[in-house]
């Protein structure tokens, strides 16, 4: 009830503002939109597990899958130094507001000019930050509060935690088991393969990450009259004298999504440079980048995705005989999550998003399905009734149940083995090149 008051409220608080103010102020807006692509707070989007967890009667969990992308980190030395340099453009709002020329509100442009910087964000240093601690550290957290029964007292042998190399991969992980809460539990070394990692596969690097083609719809995206409306709207809202270039835009964007902070609900005062529609439009070109970088737009992406299914499929196997895991949990990218997702055909759209025309009613959005900490998970539990014995599984998306997979989210073990048998075979050498 709570949540319908405060959505109404929200409405109410829109529909106001954009009827008494000529211009949109950010600062004071009831309902800022916050879905950045790949860039999202998790925090954002994400279910609880604590309130959607499916229980049946008689079933009791005793195996957890799940696979991780990394929480949300600090950008690269090249998006940082671009996002440092478009910071000087706030020194001339002020002045682009004097002369009448700038559509801000006088108080965003003041939030703008007062905005402390933080050092951190422009050293390159791609680690995991604070926010996205804090992501991962709840994940786990919840986890174990919802499962404390197979997760209270983990012992050797009774868990995997393996994450990819790099720091904030790695500090994802130690997050996470931080969450459960017993600090006996070791993490796998950091290992660069295939089931984690596309960073040492030459035939992704060349064939998808690396080939021009895969950006085409986003190219012709960026020359569609309804990106270049939107690239002059940010211009004339600005006021600037400089010709905002496509690289200015991004760095902008930049910085609007990763100075956005979930932890104590803080907008960015960077995302006041742009309204609702123009951020819709910068997510449409950063999903189809996406859907033909890791999802349904290459068919490449699809044989990736079953390399961890086919271990999903072979460890509940081993649980269900009473020789597996109680949790496997794999750290890695949010490629490997969109991957995954366009393995199990989940949330694909009838046609092939395009640069063309923005789909607004699309099921492929990278905000909700690959955000920061974006995961997917499937439980095995043992159902016990009637002196007789059965399994079922529940596969959940940033933790909620995922309900196009099975009949109400719940697969009997026939049919999720049945569903997953095509991935038995998979071979791991996808990555040589032909």
């Amino acid at each position: 009830m709570i949540f319908k008051l405060n959505l109404v409220n929200c409405l109410l608080s829109c529909i106001f503002f954009s009827s008494v103010n000529s211009s949109f102020c950010f600062w004071n807006t009831g309902c800022p939109y916050k879905h950045f692509a790949n860039k999202t707070p998790y925090n954002s989007v994400r279910g609880d597990i604590r309130d959607s967890v499916i229980n049946v009667k008689g079933c009791e969990p005793i195996s957890v899958w799940a696979l991780y992308g990394h929480g949300k980190r600090y950008p690269n030395n090249y998006y940082a130094q671009k996002m440092e340099d478009a910071v000087i453009i706030r020194n001339y709002l002020q002045e682009s507001q004097d002369r009448g020329n700038c559509s801000l509100c006088a108080q965003d442009v003041e939030n703008l000019i007062n905005w402390p910087t933080d050092k951190k964000l422009f050293k390159g240093l791609n680690e995991l930050s604070d926010e996205g601690y804090q992501e991962m550290l709840g994940l786990g957290r919840r986890l174990r509060k919802v499962f404390p029964n197979l997760l209270g007292d983990l012992q050797e042998g009774e868990y995997t935690f393996k994450p990819t190399t790099g720091d904030k991969i790695e500090d994802s992980a130690r997050a996470f088991v931080e969450g459960i809460g017993n600090t006996r539990l070791d993490l796998d070394k950091a290992k660069q393969d295939v089931m984690t990692s596309l960073a040492t596969c030459e035939k992704y690097q060349k064939e998808v990450k690396a080939n021009s083609k895969t950006y085409e719809e986003a190219a012709k995206y960026q020359r569609s009259s309804e990106y270049l409306v939107t690239k002059d709207r940010i211009q004339r809202r600005t006021g600037l004298d400089i010709v905002l270039t496509e690289e200015n835009v991004t760095a902008l964007y930049d910085l609007c999504r990763y100075t956005w902070s979930e932890i104590g609900n803080k907008p960015s005062p960077w995302c006041a440079l742009f309204t609702s529609e123009d951020l819709q439009v910068l997510e449409y070109l950063e999903d189809l980048k996406h859907y033909y970088r890791s999802g349904y737009g290459t068919p490449l992406n699809k044989i990736f995705g079953h390399i961890p299914l086919k271990d999903l499929l072979k460890g509940f196997q081993e649980a269900k005989d009473g020789t597996g895991k109680k949790i496997t949990a794999y750290f890695s990218h949010g490629t490997a999550v969109d991957m995954t997702i366009t393995a199990l055909g989940i949330f694909k759209d009838e046609k092939p998003l395009t640069g063309e025309k923005r789909n607004r009613n699309r099921k492929w959005r990278s905000s909700k399905l690959s955000s920061f900490s974006a995961n997917i998970m499937a439980v095995l539990s043992k159902c016990d009734k009637d002196e007789t014995t059965d399994y079922n599984v529940v596969f959940y998306l940033n933790e909620e149940p995922i309900k196009t997979i099975c009949n109400e989210a719940i697969c009997p073990w026939t049919e999720f083995e049945e569903k997953m048998q095509q991935y038995r075979d998979t071979k791991i050498d996808v990555c040589v090149l032909d």
